[in-house]
């Protein structure tokens, strides 16, 4: 490159040389008288180029060649197989059901007892079930001895959004009038027995489904058939629907039915009809909740004859002055109670002559307060004054039978009521209720039969899953009783009887010797009380029963 510009520097200055010379000698030739030819053009000779090639080294680059090799060795183990109880599906994880129960024990005043479960097996469609029950005892005194009798069934078909319940019981009771009067000699043992046949079909079908839009439902038809040794029969038919929904965020429900009840006695029918219908809204909100609607009750016999429509308000609101801790409530209420031979027998069994009225609560008020003092203890204090017509008592009649008798006014009932709970998981529960009653009375003198004062007092203890200890304490107070005695001055017509206080104590033990066999001993009326729970009818002493019980 060098040498280029070298050689072109080098032939412009000989280009300019040359020129000059040409002037001066053009100059001179005109000074000369010599012709110069101005036509002359210089060119400038090819330059020599130096070719320049660049050929640059290119790279090589060599790529490697790997190769790889698995040693061929092999390990023999031994899977361990864990079930993720969380994500597992299926029967394995459900417990295992004893589906069959058996007991079987003996006591003194020659008591035997018996009872049998029959279960079928878990099933998404079907539940079946069987069970008996035997409990007689000769007693300690002349036909102070009873036998008690109930075979039931039940069988359920569960559908996807409903289940299908239908249960049927027999019942078969014996008890003897065994507290007649010295008055009353030459008493022979079918004219004191009492035996009572009890029949019961309960068919219902219950919606499951949860949500609050949905229709809730209950339905339910029962008829029971009872009857005694003395020509009483009843039958009761029932049809009864309990209905639920959330409308406009406002839940309702409705209870509402029809019962049909008729007695037959000695060719002689009484018909009853009875018409429910007892709708409620419920609000509810964090601090507070309300219960508003009416009871009402449309009945007809030929006994009530006059005022058959009965309406009742029904409210009650709670307002939670310390969430869980304690909350205050208050209510209204009233009931039309239709008095039936069942219920009656279920009460007092020694009853031979029957007098069927309704009892008419006209109207209730209460007040009270509940609440969660620590954990697992709880409590409820409520006290209520109603006012009720036809309320019913008993008392004896002259032939040692139990009779039933109406206070035909107007009576005011107060209630205070104490109930306590406690709960320690599985191990250990404890429930206590007090009642104080007060009778202000109008057309009777005393409330016949009635308790002042109940308390009862229920405990178990679980120890280490093998020792099953149980507790009951009863304590009634002063009742008075009667005896019917035109001649006594009493304007009932009664004599009175004393009916003292009392304290029955009953303990229990249970020794699980396996998971399915067991042994149970327990112990009856400890402080051995002869006390009365109606006019001349004393209960047993001491009693004691052992037994065992399988579970299959």
């Amino acid at each position: 490159m060098k040498n280029i510009k070298f050689y072109i520097t080098f032939l412009i200055l000989n280009g300019v040389a040359l020129t000059s010379i040409a002037q001066k000698n053009e100059q001179d030739s005109l000074d000369d008288g010599l012709t110069v030819n101005i036509k002359y053009v210089p060119t400038l000779s090819e330059s020599i180029k130096i070719p320049v090639n660049p050929n640059p080294e290119q790279p090589q680059s060599v790529k490697p060649t790997f190769t790889y090799k698995v040693p061929d060795l092999s390990t023999e183990t031994t899977p361990t197989i864990y079930t993720i109880k969380p994500i597992s599906l299926g029967n394995a994880l459900l417990p295992k059901l004893r589906n069959n129960y058996f007991r079987l024990g003996f006591g003194n005043y020659a008591t035997p007892l018996a009872e049998v479960y029959v279960n079928s097996m878990r099933n998404k469609t079907w539940n079946n079930g069987v069970f008996f029950k035997h409990l007689s005892s000769n007693g300690d005194r002349e036909f102070n001895n009873f036998s008690n009798n109930t075979l039931a069934g039940h069988s359920k078909r569960f559908f996807n959004n409903s289940v299908l319940n239908v249960s049927a019981l027999y019942h078969r009771n014996v008890v003897y009038n065994y507290g007649f009067l010295p008055t009353v000699n030459n008493a022979k043992e079918d004219t004191l027995k009492n035996i009572y046949n009890l029949f019961d079909l309960n068919i219902s079908l219950e919606s499951l489904k949860s949500d609050t839009i949905s229709l809730k439902y209950k339905f339910d038809v029962n008829y029971y058939y009872q009857s005694n040794n003395f020509d009483l029969v009843e039958h009761n038919f029932k049809i009864a629907g309990n209905l639920s929904k959330t409308i406009s965020d406002i839940p309702f429900t409705l209870y509402t039915g029809i019962n049909s009840i008729s007695y037959v006695k000695n060719a002689n029918t009484l018909q009853r009809t009875a018409f429910i219908f007892n709708p409620r809204i419920n609000l509810e909100d964090e601090n507070y909740y309300l219960k508003a609607g009416f009871n009402f009750t449309y009945f007809s016999d030929s006994i009530e004859s006059k005022n058959n429509s009965h309406f009742y308000p029904f409210g009650e609101a709670a307002y939670h002055v310390v969430p869980k801790v304690l909350t205050v409530l208050g209510g209204v209420t009233g009931n039309y109670s239709i008095n039936t031979f069942r219920s009656i027998n279920a009460e007092n069994p020694f009853v031979r002559n029957y007098n069927f009225k309704n009892t008419n609560n006209l109207f209730e008020m209460y007040v009270g307060l509940k609440g969660h003092i620590a954990k697992g203890l709880n409590y409820s204090l409520q006290g209520s004054i109603a006012n009720i017509e036809n309320m019913l008592f008993y008392v004896q009649d002259s032939s040692s039978f139990q009779k039933i008798i109406y206070d035909e006014g107007k009576i005011t009932l107060s209630t205070f009521t104490a109930d306590l709970s406690y709960q320690i998981g599985e191990k250990w529960r404890l429930a206590l209720i007090a009642k104080a009653y007060n009778y202000s009375m109008s057309k009777l003198q005393f409330a016949y039969s009635r308790p002042s004062t109940e308390i009862k007092l229920n405990t178990s203890y679980n120890i280490g899953d093998k020792f099953m200890l149980r507790g009951d304490i009863f304590f009634i107070g002063q009742r008075t009783g009667g005896v019917t005695n035109p001649t006594s001055g009493n304007k009932d017509n009664m004599s009175e009887v004393k009916l003292n206080p009392f304290v029955d104590l009953n303990l229990g033990i249970d020794y699980r010797y396996t998971k399915n066999v067991s042994v149970f001993l327990n112990f009856n009326n400890m402080a051995a009380a002869r006390y009365m729970r109606f006019s001349n009818y004393d209960v047993y002493g001491f009693n004691a029963m052992g037994g065992v019980t399988l579970t299959f």
